[in-house]
């Protein structure tokens, strides 16, 4: 499996194919059933039409390789969404906001959008990026989070050391993000095989569920929404005290059927320059993404 994703990243990333798909209308439009566009713009009139639909929106920016500017277009996004920013989450992967410069800088940036969202009534949610970075993120959302409790982190139950870190925020009552994790690792570290991976999900979610954190379920997987529900069900849980979180254009009528049935659905929106980088990261760091993504124009359910 290793060697295979070597190879779809070794392909994607090369500068004739980021050229040539970026030339090509055909997979720009491909591309734009998972990203809402370049432009502020864009985001806002994509999140009018899912707001009508009854779902919940989480914004995440995708700058241009290199660039910091997710600090400066999440807060510009939060301006003109206006009065429809109560209740959105912005999605922020610590590297588009300085970590890998310097954690200082890192904390001074989200700081300031941390204390821009609570003006807005949005949410924050920190995402897991590499897992040399783990720990680092872990820091960051803890030492921001004194100040805006509501301020959310996502963990990868794909690293071993979930189940601990869920246990300690279960005990802090946080908004707590749980995924299957996209990023590599060595085994070492991090639970291999689908199936496992699953079974952690599971043991993670159930941990949450038995706590007053708030789980964010960030899964396209009908086992693993039915199995959310049900411990939702027999802990209490009501439509405000977790959610589903799926990307945008993945599985869209189960989103819509999740709100249908009295329960929170948010779609991950991302927009911004770099939206070739996200989806070759997606498909490079889990070659099976490549095989959602087909499914998705097949499987609108």
């Amino acid at each position: 499996m290793r060697r295979s994703s070597n190879v779809v990243t070794r392909l994607i990333r090369s500068r004739l194919l980021r050229q040539a798909a970026r030339d090509s209308e055909a997979v720009r439009e491909l591309a734009q059933q998972w990203f809402a566009g370049e432009l502020i713009t864009d985001a806002v009139f994509l999140a009018e039409k899912l707001r009508r639909q009854g779902l919940s929106l989480s914004f995440h920016h995708l700058p241009a390789s290199g660039e910091l500017s997710t600090a400066t277009q999440l807060p510009s996004l939060l301006h003109a969404l206006g009065p429809d920013a109560d209740g959105v989450e912005l999605s922020v992967k610590p590297s588009t906001i300085g970590l890998r410069e310097s954690a200082s800088l890192a904390e001074q940036n989200l700081r300031a959008l941390a204390t821009t969202a609570d003006d807005y009534g949005a949410l924050i949610t920190l995402e897991m990026q590499r897992p040399e970075e783990y720990q680092a993120t872990l820091d960051l959302f803890r030492a921001v989070r004194t100040e805006h409790p509501s301020c959310g982190i996502t963990i990868p139950v794909n690293i071993r050391r979930a189940e601990a870190d869920c246990h300690d925020l279960a005990d802090e009552g946080a908004r707590v993000r749980v995924c299957i994790g996209s990023y590599p690792a060595s085994n070492t570290i991090a639970i291999t095989g689908e199936h496992n991976k699953s079974l952690a999900l599971v043991r993670c979610l159930r941990i949450l569920m038995e706590s007053s954190a708030h789980p964010m379920v960030a899964s396209h997987d009908p086992r693993i929404i039915a199995i959310a529900q049900d411990l939702a069900k027999t802990n209490g849980k009501g439509r405000d005290d977790f959610e589903f979180q799926m990307l945008l254009g993945v599985r869209p009528l189960e989103q819509r059927r999740l709100v249908d049935i009295g329960l929170t659905a948010r779609t991950y929106i991302p927009f911004g320059p770099g939206w070739y980088e996200y989806l070759a990261m997606r498909i490079a760091a889990r070659p099976r993404t490549l095989l959602s993504y087909g499914r998705a124009i097949l499987d609108k359910r």
